[in-house]
């Protein structure tokens, strides 16, 4: 795992319970200026680099020697976009030298590909739920017994397009985001990646449930009740075969836009009445769009195996009172976890985990 908040998961967790954010002020993304509060990687690596990185670390803590019979799975919102930019400006607006292979939705995977020889690969973009669905379809493609070995990446990288597009949608800030607080801002666009390797041998986190939805409510905001966000963590909890009173942290999608924190929290208030522990790390993180989700998957295991919830950070004034926010780090025993994933077009993705002892 690779974002703002650290070059990786444990630098990541890190940052999260010291509530250090890597979400900073910028001056040169906006086309008229002005300042936006960006999560942005400090590295002096590229981000194809950080990624391979990431990917290798996957794979040298596996039992695995090679990819060659593995699986990929990408999330992206993006793909190349950012290259494609960049090398659009270095030629001063000439197209001559851009090659669609780099620019494509599936230039993440062909990069993958041709660092590690995967056996085969597919991309999912579905905006913000892009990894989280590319989880989804690894889980079906292992229960099926297609695959062995399924590893997800989700891999978004800073587009000036992405960012312009959010800022004429009104809802980027200025600020570090403040999820669910009643006075929040808006979002902070940023970057990141997360890989995580499917397998069918014992771990200590085991993907439960899963559960998607889609209530095409408007193509960028979510049905303001929540009706969508509901569906997809009853689907998911249905299909872990687990009760709403089970789960014991939700980690929100929580963007710290106004349509989505409040449908979101409405949809949890209604669906969970023992209150669970709710928190957003995208204070932290940024929103790093296609993928999030499967950074936030990382995240809420690292919670259960550390039974440590990272807080909502910034949060001063709740919106909504019967919403269990945690205001600063919980460290509580936790067994089950559900992180959620929404997307312009009323695209929703919810996953249940659960931490597993082999004493059993």
């Amino acid at each position: 795992m690779v974002c703002a908040a650290g070059l990786n998961k444990e630098e990541v967790f890190a940052s999260l319970l010291s509530g250090t954010t890597g979400v900073k002020k910028h001056a040169n993304y906006l086309n008229d200026g002005t300042l936006s509060a960006i999560g942005k990687i400090e590295s002096e690596k590229s981000f194809n680099e950080l990624m391979i990185q990431a990917v290798q670390e996957v794979l040298e803590a596996s039992s695995l020697n090679n990819f060659h019979d593995t699986f990929l799975a990408v999330g992206t919102s993006v793909g190349g976009m950012a290259w494609a930019e960049n090398r659009f400006m270095e030629d001063e607006g000439s197209l001559k030298n851009i090659e669609l292979e780099k620019q494509s939705i599936y230039s993440v995977a062909h990069t993958l590909k041709d660092a590690f020889n995967f056996k085969d690969a597919i991309t999912f973009s579905t905006a913000c739920t892009s990894s989280s669905n590319a989880l989804v379809f690894a889980k079906e493609l292992l229960d099926a017994g297609a695959y062995e070995k399924v590893l997800v990446v989700g891999a978004d990288s800073i587009s000036l397009t992405t960012v312009n597009g959010f800022n004429a949608l009104g809802v980027l800030s200025s600020e570090c985001s403040t999820p669910f607080d009643a006075n929040r801002t808006g979002m902070n666009v940023a970057e990141g990646i997360g890989a995580l390797l499917l397998g069918k041998e014992p771990s200590n986190i085991e993907l439960l449930g899963l559960g998607c939805s889609s209530d095409a409510y408007n193509i960028t905001n979510p049905h303001p009740d929540g009706v969508g966000a509901k569906l997809a963590m009853q689907n998911a909890l249905d299909n872990a075969n687990i009760e709403a009173s089970d789960i014991e942290y939700i980690n929100a999608h929580g963007t710290g836009t106004m349509a989505n924190d409040t449908a979101e929290g409405k949809a949890i208030e209604e669906l969970f009445p023992n209150r669970p522990f709710v928190a957003s790390t995208k204070s932290m993180t940024g929103h790093t769009l296609g993928a999030c989700g499967a950074i936030e998957l990382i995240i809420s295991a690292m919670a259960l195996e550390n039974n440590t919830i990272p807080s909502n950070l910034n949060l001063k004034t709740k919106e909504l009172e019967n919403l269990n926010l945690a205001q600063e780090n919980v460290s509580t025993p936790i067994t089950y976890a559900l992180s959620n994933a929404f997307a312009f077009g009323g695209n929703n993705t919810s996953i249940v985990i659960k931490k597993v002892s082999h004493e059993d």
